[in-house]
């Protein structure tokens, strides 16, 4: 029962929990338009008649009991936690036969062991299955991040259960916006654009938006509450894409688009391996800018231009250069089907459009791709394609 319930009534056993400052009393915030200080001048009731109250049937309440238990919460990352209620402190100072006692959970630290699985000849040979059909950027990076999501998703062919959306997941938002794109510059492949061409796609982004939104989510209404926010975010971000490349041409700009969401693939050969390794891929842009052959990846996420800076191709295996992983791998992709004689390759990334395209940075501002880049980048990718085949090096869980 509530403390004003317990009015004109004993009981020989009384536990009352939750005994903390601010909830026991609850302290001076107040539901009221009507400042304190014009509350004194008139007269009105304020928190500290309210707090007397409570003091008075709390100290009634336990005038006649027996048993008195107050229990209260000593944790300060709670809610109303962390002080004990100045009734409490009153206790202690007045009586002197209180017995105080703390009661914590008994926790047991146990060491826990990395998930490992042994590589046997049913999983090299899925292994194998999997690079005959071919390694995406995107394998490789997922091996870098955790093995064992690699081996349930490559060996064991387990797909992440996908739950029914209620509002617009992440992911979902982003292959709105990919395809939104891809649909505006299809029409252009193999031609030069120009500002008017850019400021014509303007007036198409809310249709074509509106239309993958429908397509993609089809759970519930698009156009409330949050789904109605990530909807906006989403057009806006197309609308501003192409506004900054608007600006970003100039009037001696020669910008041609020479493919979008292009299908790329490429097989290498390793020594001591008696088959092939397909390498593939699919890039989101590959344009030509001024002579220059860009590869683009965009990226609904937040990306800069750090994530980008390589200092070593020897080291790029790492989780950090993930993104810069997917990048040259597109790159090496496109030079092994088509010749270039300038190539650079980065990300477009829609939560830092200011950024602009944001090239890979092999060290004092060097963003040409070139075929020793490649080359020394394949030979790093090589020694992890090695790693993932090695029957010695176990699938060890990696915990972020």
């Amino acid at each position: 029962m509530g403390m004003l319930e317990t009015r004109v009534l004993d009981f020989e056993n009384v536990i009352i929990t939750s005994v903390n400052e601010n909830i026991l009393p609850k302290g001076s915030a107040q539901n009221s338009f009507i400042p304190f200080d014009v509350k004194l001048e008139f007269g009105l009731p304020t928190y500290k008649e309210k707090d007397a109250i409570f003091s008075y049937h709390f100290f009634r309440l336990l005038q006649r009991a027996k048993n008195i238990f107050l229990l209260y919460n000593s944790e300060n990352d709670s809610f109303g936690g962390g002080e004990k209620s100045r009734f409490i402190s009153q206790l202690l100072y007045l009586k002197g036969d209180i017995e105080e006692l703390q009661i914590a959970p008994n926790v047991k630290t146990e060491k826990s062991s990395l998930l490992e699985i042994p590589k046997t000849t049913e999983i090299l040979n899925k292994l194998k299955e999997q690079a005959l059909k071919g390694f995406s950027p995107s394998t490789l990076t997922n091996y870098l991040y955790n093995p064992i999501d690699f081996y349930k998703q490559k060996v064991l062919g387990l797909k992440e259960y996908k739950e029914v959306e209620e509002t617009v997941a992440y992911n979902t938002m982003g292959t709105i916006i990919h395809d939104t794109l891809d649909v505006l510059y299809q029409p252009f492949i193999g031609h030069f654009l120009t500002k008017e061409n850019l400021k014509r796609m303007l007036d198409k982004v809310e249709e074509l938006t509106t239309y993958y939104f429908k397509k993609y989510f089809q759970n519930a209404d698009v156009y409330t509450g949050k789904n109605r926010l990530i909807y906006e975010i989403s057009k806006d971000y197309v609308n501003r894409f192409i506004e900054i490349e608007i600006k970003s041409l100039g009037d001696h700009d020669r910008l041609k688009i020479i493919a979008t969401e292009q299908d790329l693939e490429a097989s290498i050969t390793i020594e001591g391996f008696d088959f092939p390794i397909k390498l593939r891929g699919q890039v989101d842009r590959i344009d030509e800018l001024n002579g220059v052959t860009r590869i683009i990846d965009y990226k609904t996420g937040n990306v800069t231009a750090a994530n980008l800076k390589i200092a070593d191709l020897s080291r790029i295996a790492e989780e950090k250069h993930s993104k810069a992983i997917q990048v040259l791998l597109y790159a090496f992709l496109y030079t092994q089907n088509f010749e270039t004689k300038e190539l650079e390759g980065g990300i477009i990334s829609f939560k830092n459009l200011k950024g602009g395209f944001l090239k890979v940075d092999f060290g004092k501002k060097d963003c040409e791709i070139t075929p020793e880049k490649t080359a020394a980048f394949i030979i790093s990718i090589k020694d992890l394609i090695k790693e993932i085949f090695n029957p010695e090096i176990s699938f060890i869980e990696k915990l972020h």
